[in-house]
């Protein structure tokens, strides 16, 4: 009897602890939400210190759909380039999430958004940039440093999501686990 209890006790710790997926989910579309407003914003401060214009790294992504008219277009390639870098951030912010949880510590879940943000990088300017958006290729080669930095930060956004998943799984659990009930049987 007193094992029972003690199993139907575990599964209903277990499920306490388990996370919604809606809950991975949402910390995800926030992570990559921060870390594309983050990246942008850095690579905007970037281009106007460089004297390239604060507007040049969105037209850039805008290229993708406009080619090299982008550069030359107004708000329209700008705005292209905003959503463009914010749906590629959430995608991957989803897919960060969905590998960590509530339980992974802050150091850890930094060492790999940051990772992230490096390979993302490393992938970005060698292999895709290059075949997908030539124009933006030849915009990134002029600021290869804010280029990297703003990945980096990118990384640093995606290290939110366990922060997040706690947010948005409302926790359901005490902090402090309890030891399990004493059974007293009647004498």
């Amino acid at each position: 009897m007193a094992t029972q209890a003690d199993a139907a006790e575990m599964r209903a710790d277990e499920s306490a602890y388990r996370t919604p997926a809606g809950a991975k989910i949402a910390a995800g579309i926030a992570a990559g939400i921060l870390g594309g407003i983050l990246m942008i914003g850095c690579m905007m401060v970037y281009a106007s210190a460089t004297d390239a214009g604060a507007t040049m790294p969105l037209k850039a992504l805008g290229a993708l759909v406009y080619g090299v008219e982008a550069l030359v277009a107004g708000p329209t390639a700008m705005l292209v380039g905003v959503l463009i870098q914010l749906a590629l951030s959430i995608v991957i912010g989803i897919l960060f999430a969905m590998f960590v949880s509530r339980e992974t510590s802050t150091v850890a879940a930094l060492f790999a958004g940051i990772i992230v943000g490096v390979a993302l990088w490393a992938a970005m300017d060698f292999f895709l940039l290059p075949r997908a958006n030539p124009t933006m290729a030849a915009r990134i080669a002029l600021m290869p440093l804010g280029y990297f930095v703003a990945h980096v930060l990118f990384g640093i956004g995606l290290a939110m999501s366990p922060t997040f998943i706690r947010i948005f799984a409302k926790e359901r659990h005490d902090p402090v686990r309890r030891a399990p009930a004493q059974q007293i049987l009647p004498i």
